[in-house]
């Protein structure tokens, strides 16, 4: 009798931390879907609030940006400069209570030389938190997956 008490227990523990592990996925792809679409509207302000206060965004190339008004900074900034159709897409949500991390692919494009365009494809890591029920992005680091080119001697 208490071993099946046991493995009942067990059961319905594992069935919750699943259940709150796809619950969790689905706000993450939802905001992800809310991200892309602020971001493709050219809204800086509306993805900048995405992000917790103190959040921090760790760019390819670049200096470690802090603080959500200079992470709007950073986004009208690569907005201005013509990054454009970003898409993401979520491949892993794993949660430890209020903080989850999510691993994802990205796509962009950007104007290239000669009025080109160039797309990008990358991958990223977003911790999120959650603020009462809502998931935030804390920190948010990406890269991207193209090679470089050989510099020829």
């Amino acid at each position: 009798m208490k071993r099946l008490l046991l493995v009942t227990l067990l059961i319905s523990c594992a069935a919750s931390i699943a259940a709150a592990q796809q619950s969790a996925r689905t706000a993450i792809e939802a905001n992800a879907k809310q991200f892309t679409e602020a971001f493709n509207k050219g809204d800086a302000s509306a993805v900048a609030n995405m992000y917790t206060m103190d959040a921090r965004v760790l760019p390819p190339n670049g200096e470690i940006v802090e603080g959500r008004p200079n992470i709007q900074k950073f986004w009208q900034g690569a907005m201005t400069a013509g990054v454009k159709m970003v898409s993401l897409e979520t491949v892993h949500v794993e949660t430890e209570g209020n903080v989850a991390v999510e691993i994802g692919r990205y796509t962009s494009t950007m104007p290239g030389a000669g009025g080109t365009t160039t797309t990008d494809k990358g991958k990223y890591v977003v911790v999120w938190k959650r603020e009462g029920e809502r998931w935030k992005l804390a920190v948010d680091i990406f890269n991207t997956s193209i090679p470089t080119a050989s510099a020829t001697p």
